[in-house]
């Protein structure tokens, strides 16, 4: 958790290109480590419609940069229609952005499971973190529960890409009525479960204790690296890249590239541990 938030962090508040390009890299070679790559790939699929559409509507919207790169007609309440290098380099930048905050929550969904997110904060706030454990499982389930009854479905012969647009509209709404109906079962199921295991009766038990090892120090530690280095990055303005009115230097100097190598590298703490575990079994053991 303390590897996402840092992550979070950093993609919030830094905008240099190499720094959003080498955290994407990071995560793919962390998602690869997590046996997830085809999933991530599908989850893509829906992010790129939408990191398109602001590489195309930010140069469009943007009139600001001194490189124009083409000139249009002029447009009734918008004025003289041109495109500058910065706007789109800007609209890049926040596509890549985009990717990166999506790619983010993908891998946080699959290195913490919503029963340890619980187990962590049960002492704080356990109902709120009981909702949250259950709404965080409430989204992948449904989407798999809606690709098997649209499956049931097609094997009873609905066909959902043919006919009109009314019967179309028909064939989809059988599809959320059905969903809901499931939902509402797992609804049930899930009060029953906790009903069973005497929720809310009496003190909480734990059947298993989570121990704090030296692989977690490590771990935490290179978060740690990582913000530190971004915060000291920005406080001598080193990681701070401007694309208006001019691009920047996208090298940028001896320092910058230190700055941007140290909080990578801090972040590629945990796959290198999750390597080294898994070729060498002693390290387990070891930390």
């Amino acid at each position: 958790m303390t590897y996402a938030v840092s992550l979070l962090f950093l993609l919030m508040f830094i905008d240099h290109p190499l720094f959003l390009a080498g955290a994407l890299a990071v995560q793919a070679v962390t998602i690869a480590a997590l046996g997830r790559w085809a999933k991530w790939n599908e989850a893509m699929g829906f992010a790129l419609p939408m990191s398109t559409l602001i590489l195309l509507i930010n140069p469009l919207l943007v009139r600001s940069g001194e490189t124009v790169l083409w000139s249009g007609p002029t447009i009734p309440l918008l004025g003289p229609l041109f495109i500058t290098m910065e706007a789109v380099a800007y609209g890049a930048a926040m596509a890549l952005k985009l990717l990166n905050v999506l790619s983010l929550f993908f891998i946080y969904s699959g290195m913490l499971s919503p029963d340890d997110l619980l187990h962590l904060f049960s002492r704080v706030a356990f109902r709120s973190t009981m909702v949250i454990s259950l709404a965080t499982r409430l989204f992948p389930t449904m989407r798999r529960r809606l690709e098997q009854i649209r499956q049931i479905q097609e094997m009873r012969g609905v066909r959902f890409d043919e006919g009109t647009i009314g019967e179309r509209v028909g064939k989809y709404a059988g599809l959320v009525e059905a969903l809901l109906l499931a939902s509402l079962e797992d609804s049930w199921e899930t009060a029953e479960a906790m009903e069973a295991r005497a929720f809310g009766v009496g003190p909480r038990t734990s059947h298993r204790r989570k121990r704090w090892r030296r692989r977690d120090s490590l771990c935490m530690g290179g978060a740690i690296l990582s913000l530190a280095a971004a915060v000291a990055g920005a406080w001598e303005g080193m990681l701070l890249y401007a694309y208006y009115p001019a691009l920047a230097p996208l090298h940028g100097d001896v320092k910058t590239l230190t700055a941007l190598a140290s909080i990578l590298a801090g972040l590629l703490v945990p796959v290198i541990l999750h390597w080294g575990c898994r070729k060498w079994t002693f390290i387990r053991s070891a930390i």
